[in-house]
Formats: C-alpha cells, structure tokens, sequence
C-alpha cells in the first residue's frame, strides 16, 4: 500500500510539474526540520538492515530560511530512501553546508555504486540504474526526475558522484535565503 501511495504521488507530482501547476512555497521555516522528519521516517529502515544513518548540519548556516520545507523534504528523502535501498552495509548521511550563498544538500551512502553509464540515465522518466532495479528494490524511475523538477522549480540543481563499490553522493543546491 505505502508503495502504491508512493508511486501515485511521483506521477502525480510529475503531471503537476508538466502542466505548469507545481506551486512552491516561499515561507521562513527551521532549516533543521526537515532533516529532522527526513531522519525520523528512515530511521527504522536503516535500522532493520543493520546501517548508519545520520546527518551533519555546517554550524555557519542560518537556523531560519526562506522557502518549501514540504519540497526539501521530498527531495532530501527521495534521495535518503534510494540510498538505503542500494546500500547493504556502512551507512547513510546527510550534509547541509553554505557554498558561495547556496545551500548544499548532499547525500552520501556506502552502497553499491553507479557505473558512469547509468548515471546518465537516472533523472530521465520511468529510468532506473538497470532492469532488474524495479524488481528486486522497487520503485517506478519517476523519484530522481521529480526531484531534478522540483530543485529547477526552487532554482536549485542536482548531480551525482559514484564509484562502483564504493558508494554513492547525490548533491543539490539551492538559494540560500535567511529568514528574517
């Protein structure tokens, strides 16, 4: 059922962004909170598979900023549930840091890896690393497009980094906005 509702919303999401009626927030909220949710909704999962999971927040950073926190959530949980899904053993983290007036988001496994290949594939529609992805972890290949949608609507871009045994870091930024 969680898997259905997931999938529903990916493509729901998608068709929004599609049709232009995506509607962003632009509200001051607590930089820490969606970490905080992000870490409280995994935590059991990298738990039940025996994995680290932990997040690291630049002191420098502002405690209040402007934007979506319902979208960085998304984003940032999309990003921390694949990771858990293709790591089997180490860890997960998740690292906030200011960079030239730019928040940086990364999200850092010890997971397999993606050969350079398939990293060109990941943030098209419907695509996943390889055939077997959907069947043995899940998903519908909507997730990593979305996010890519959803950072361009709030100014931001994402990239990956991989090494094949080595794990994964997936990064974003965004416009780095105090709250007044």
């Amino acid at each position: 059922a969680d898997t259905l509702l997931w999938t529903v919303n990916e493509v729901l999401d998608l068709s929004r962004i599609e049709a232009g009626q995506m509607a962003m927030e632009d509200i001051a909220f607590e930089l820490r909170a969606p970490v905080a949710e992000v870490l409280a909704l995994t935590r059991a999962a990298a738990r039940d598979k025996g994995l680290t999971l932990s997040a690291e927040i630049a002191p420098e950073l502002p405690p209040w900023v402007m934007g979506d926190p319902g979208r960085l959530r998304q984003v940032i949980l999309n990003l921390v549930d694949n990771a858990l899904k293709f790591t089997r053993a180490g860890g997960v983290v998740i690292a906030l840091a200011a960079r030239s007036g730019r928040l940086e988001v990364s999200v850092s496994d010890t997971g397999a890896g993606i050969p350079p290949a398939l990293r060109r594939r990941l943030f098209r529609r419907f695509q996943q690393a390889d055939a077997g992805t959907a069947r043995r972890h899940g998903g519908s290949g909507l997730g990593l497009m979305n996010c890519r949608q959803l950072l361009r609507l709030m100014g931001g871009s994402i990239g990956v980094e991989s090494t094949p045994g080595e794990g994964s870091v997936f990064r974003f930024d965004l416009p780095l906005r105090p709250a007044e």
